[in-house]
């Protein structure tokens, strides 16, 4: 009987140090107040959709965090509002009790609703609104809360809405190239205006070749040119266009493709277009429709898997628009 009890006693100290354990590493709220993660890594999909109805998924998968299941995240924002928001919002307080119907009236109508979770438990559930009159903290709602609440960052600008956006633009990965010179197998350029300026510039064992060949091939031009391709982003989105004339620029033969094909995964393909060869944009024309002032400061694009018309810097993207004879050696 001694030893059935010692047993008993044994499992039973084994069960609530199991439960206890449980509950240390379990992250769940320990006051209605704490909405903070202090580990965001362990957040795995967040979802956001606002009083209109508009929904984003974020969800991370292997590592990488995709928008609804469509196109990598891109990788600064996501990191912002894991590391500077959802680990940093902190509650100042409760709505002053004579204002509370009144923000309880503007979450009701504009709002978004914010849920984290960690697999498949759901570990942070609240609303989002706007910002206090002095804009010092934003108001704030927590489910299962008897009252609302103003949150903030601390030492940081307080207006917490747009963090949340429920725009998937807004999360899209804006990288096109960004490569190393080391990650790069070869480099097509297709001049549509010059044809025989187009080319292809590969490389073996630090050895530069290039196809149709130069006599003279420069391998300091060469290997310059391989270091131009990391982190070129786009600038942004071509939404003051219609669906139509979006549909006829992506229609249309760019002037210029530049290909790069990495060494390990997928090529990427990019298309430019001039904004002075369609009447819209940011060019000036006359009564006849002829171009007076054109845009050159950036171009449309489309880029390999991505569906959007966007805009890109010529700033950016300016030095990878070379001729195959920028790459003939003088020497």
């Amino acid at each position: 009987m001694k030893k059935i009890g010692i047993v008993s006693f044994i499992i039973i100290l084994g069960i609530l140090g199991y439960l206890a354990y449980q509950k240390w590493n379990k992250p769940v709220k320990s006051d209605i107040t704490e909405i903070a993660v202090n580990d965001p890594s362990i957040i795995t999909k967040i979802e956001l959709k606002d009083r209109e109805g508009n929904e984003i998924i974020l969800t991370k998968k292997e590592g990488i965090w995709y928008v609804n299941d469509m196109l990598p995240v891109f990788l600064p924002k996501i990191e912002s509002l894991l590391n500077e928001t959802l680990k940093n919002i902190r509650i100042k307080g409760p709505v002053a009790k004579t204002a509370q119907k009144n923000v309880v009236r503007k979450l009701v109508g504009h709002s978004i609703h914010v849920q984290l979770f960690q697999g498949s438990e759901r570990i942070r559930d609240y609303y989002v609104g706007s910002p206090n009159p002095d804009r010092s903290s934003t108001y704030i709602y927590i489910e299962g809360s008897e009252t609302p609440f103003e949150a903030h960052i601390f030492g940081f600008a307080s207006l917490l809405e747009p963090k949340f956006s429920t725009n998937p633009q807004d999360w899209f990965n804006k990288t096109i190239f960004d490569f190393k010179p080391d990650d790069i197998s070869s480099i097509e350029v297709m001049n549509n205006e010059i044809p025989e300026e187009s080319f292809q510039l590969s490389k073996k064992d630090s050895f530069y070749n290039i196809s149709p060949t130069l006599t003279s091939l420069s391998q300091s031009a060469s290997r310059s040119y391989f270091s131009l391709f990391s982190f070129k982003n786009l600038e942004g989105y071509a939404n003051y266009l219609s669906v139509e004339q979006k549909d006829s620029i992506k229609n249309t033969q760019p002037f210029i493709t530049i290909k790069v094909n990495p060494i390990q995964g997928k090529s990427i393909a990019l298309n430019l277009y001039r904004k002075g060869d369609f009447k819209i944009g940011n060019n000036l024309y006359d009564k006849q429709g002829q171009v007076i002032l054109e845009d050159t400061e950036r171009y449309f694009a489309t880029f390999t898997d991505f569906p959007y018309l966007v805009t890109v810097q010529d700033y950016t993207m300016g030095k990878l628009l070379v001729k195959r004879s920028y790459f003939r050696s003088d020497f």
